[in-house]
């Protein structure tokens, strides 16, 4: 396991390698309960969704639907979407691991990564009400809700998952809360522990 996590992070730069206290550990886990509590309130919402991250995630997405489905695959097709939308930033996130200095980018693209998985989570807890307006791949026609059924429930269906589609929703809203407060907090220990890293020699 310890050459695992040094093949992927050779600088220790991501958040295992934090030197946690007891109170920063207990805020961290304070703000992670409130923000999954209140995940569907305008705090929350609003900073894991909004026109700055809406954009990019919304042209990934569609994107990767275009690619995709010229191949033919139909479950792919529908599960390309939120999928190529993750992994393009957790490839981001790994590799600014693997630079000297890739902390610089670390709070950012965790931060990115969570508005990623909290869209996916709304929706996929949306899979059988249908109650969510959809934005067809044309990035033109819009669908109001119950109108067509959303990726997700074509996602979860075949795999006999869509009557857990609350639960699965949830995990993947729990994971872009755990992201906002881990970019925050990095972006905390990063800048109070300058001189650390510096001395360390591990800041270049």
């Amino acid at each position: 396991m310890r050459n695992l996590l040094h093949k992927i992070d050779p600088y220790q730069q991501s958040f295992l390698y934090f030197k946690w206290g007891f109170w920063t550990l207990l805020i961290c886990l304070a703000a992670l309960v409130y923000g999954c509590m209140h995940a569907q309130e305008a705090f929350i919402k609003g900073a894991l969704d909004n026109i700055f991250v809406y954009l990019p995630n919304y042209l990934t997405h569609e994107f990767s639907h275009r690619f995709w489905c010229a191949l033919g695959w139909q479950w792919w097709c529908y599960a390309s979407g939120n999928t190529m939308e993750t992994l393009i930033v957790l490839a981001l996130c790994l590799g600014s691991l693997r630079l000297r200095g890739g902390r610089y980018l670390l709070p950012i693209l965790t931060y990115w990564l969570g508005t990623t998985l909290y869209g996916a989570g709304v929706y996929a807890a949306d899979a059988r009400a249908c109650k969510l307006p959809l934005t067809s791949s044309d990035m033109m026609t819009n669908f109001a809700p119950g109108e067509i059924k959303g990726d997700w429930h074509y996602i979860l269906e075949p795999l006999g998952l869509l009557p857990y589609d609350v639960i699965i929703g949830k995990v993947l809203i729990f994971g872009g809360v755990f992201c906002l407060v881990l970019a925050l907090f990095s972006l905390w220990y990063y800048w109070t522990h300058h001189e650390q890293y510096l001395n360390d020699g591990q800041w270049h």
